[in-house]
């Protein structure tokens, strides 16, 4: 059995270190059976000891030759061989890739990335989709619901100073008479799509949206001349 070998016996047998080549393993191994052989004794006494170490000897050749066989090298030697004598190792499937041909890994990478950006490219079309959608409604809205129903327009000649807006009326008047603004942004109040703004502390400018109209005597615009 090539484990139960002393593998390292016989190189140190053979005067080789165990990474050598196999050519010249077998180069050492000739070399010895040929100085141990019992013909080179012809006309001497058999020598029992040369007789038992040249069969050891024989025995841990083949074992490291059967190892070479299975594995593609000596026992001992480094896996990555550069024996010319080797059997020729069993290539894994990436090594016998063209170099062209783009690996599996590459290939998923792209592909989640290909998806990626298509996840993005209709996901900002479905919000322009959704932003166009609330524009529209809203302008819909704005055109299809009656000026009488939304917009709370006074008569000049009957308006009340103090019910309507006016230019020159103060924060206050205006806090007063439409309530407290949903967004202040400095001198411009915001009450949703509706908005009034000041100079100085004076009224000078509205817009009043049948969204959320604002108490106006001369329509839904105005602006101090």
């Amino acid at each position: 059995m090539t484990h139960e070998t002393d593998f390292l016996d016989l190189y140190r047998r053979l005067g080789v270190s165990p990474g050598c080549e196999l050519a010249e393993l077998k180069q050492a191994y000739r070399r010895h059976v040929a100085l141990l052989h019992p013909d080179r004794r012809q006309g001497q006494p058999a020598d029992a000891r040369s007789a038992a170490r040249l069969q050891r000897l024989t025995a841990q050749y083949g074992a490291a030759m059967e190892f070479h066989k299975r594995h593609g090298r000596l026992p001992g030697a480094p896996r990555e061989s550069a024996d010319p004598f080797a059997a020729p190792r069993q290539r894994v499937p990436h090594e016998s890739l063209p170099q062209d041909r783009p690996s599996p890994a590459g290939n998923r990478s792209r592909g989640k990335l290909v998806v990626l950006l298509v996840i993005v490219v209709l996901a900002t079309l479905g919000w322009m989709a959704h932003e166009a959608s609330l524009k529209t409604s809203a302008d819909a809205v704005e055109e299809d619901v009656p000026a009488q129903a939304v917009s709370p327009v006074i008569p000049h000649e009957a308006a009340d100073a103090d019910t309507v807006l006016h230019a020159g009326m103060s924060t206050a008047d205006v806090r007063s008479l439409e309530g407290e603004p949903l967004a202040v942004h400095g001198d411009l109040w915001e009450y949703g799509p509706s908005w009034v703004r000041f100079d100085h502390d004076e009224l000078v400018e509205w817009h009043s949206s049948p969204l959320r109209p604002l108490h106006t005597a001369s329509g839904p615009s105005a602006r101090l001349p």
